[in-house]
């Protein structure tokens, strides 16, 4: 039996930066953007659920769903003899049925990623084509869901996120057989070498300093927005423009109303300090 690694994340947080940083650790090479959805998946595939759990998804409501998804992440680990690595996008959090619905026993491990929430809600509301007021409305609020079973049959399942500071929250303490591992999006930025030695250490990798560089000069932003122009990235949703768009460190400054950064500061104020972005 193996288990997971879960790479927790609010949305436009530094997610899929991960998500071919790492890879690229290990094979030394240029990213792939063709392969990128083959590392870490996302967790709420609702592909790998109807497979795994052997029954249409469509039939079930969100509840139901819920209700089977510990159990398709307990079957998934009974198959694997590696540990497995998922992208994901829910809050951590229990099932109608009271359970989480990541199970302790088969979690190796979390890394939780987090972004100052104003740099956020700029990302996510270009990333979606939604206005600014919009998404900050909905990172303030707890019952806000990614993905809608009643509305359309997507590629994922529903998800609920909940309010930014309770999905950091939740990822924070999340339990498993460590304690999660927290990495900030401008950590990354400011010295993508340190952060990816960090990560390397905490899933059990061994990786030199060569690899490690490789790794870093294989995803800096310039060359992942070069790759995107030459290539596409499937990831990028109709709405967006590109995926890869600046990725900029305070660029709220430029993009938010004094309203806007007061409705986010307010909601999510102590979260905020306790990351060190007030």
């Amino acid at each position: 039996m193996s288990g997971f690694f879960w790479l927790a994340s609010y949305p436009k947080s530094g997610n899929t930066w991960l998500r071919l940083a790492l890879p690229a650790l290990g094979q030394g090479k240029k990213v792939d953007f063709s392969a990128v959805s083959d590392f870490a998946p996302i967790a709420a595939s609702r592909v790998v659920f109807d497979r795994v759990m052997a029954i249409e998804s469509s039939d079930l409501t969100p509840d139901e769903i819920a209700l089977l998804r510990p159990r398709c992440y307990e079957a998934l680990a009974e198959l694997e003899q590696k540990p497995l690595f998922r992208k994901v996008h829910d809050a951590w959090g229990l099932t109608p049925a009271g359970e989480p619905l990541f199970p302790a026993s088969v979690t190796l491990g979390t890394i939780c990623v987090v972004r100052d929430p104003r740099d956020v809600a700029v990302s996510f509301a270009h990333h979606l084509g939604h206005g600014i007021d919009r998404i900050i409305a909905q990172m303030n609020d707890r019952q806000f869901q990614l993905v809608s079973q009643q509305t359309r049959l997507a590629e994922q399942l529903p998800q609920h996120l909940g309010d930014w500071s309770g999905h950091v929250a939740g990822w924070l303490t999340a339990p498993g057989a460590r304690a999660p591992l927290l990495v900030r999006y401008e950590d990354m930025q400011a010295d993508a070498a340190r952060e990816l030695r960090r990560i390397a250490a905490y899933v059990g990798w061994s990786a030199t300093d060569e690899a490690i560089m490789r790794a870093v000069d294989a995803t800096r932003f310039d060359v992942l927005r070069a790759a995107e122009n030459e290539h596409g990235f499937r990831e990028r949703p109709g709405a967006a423009q590109r995926f890869f768009r600046q990725g900029r460190i305070g660029g709220w400054r430029d993009a938010l109303t004094a309203v806007q950064v007061e409705s986010i500061e307010s909601a999510h104020g102590g979260m905020m300090r306790r990351l060190g972005y007030l």
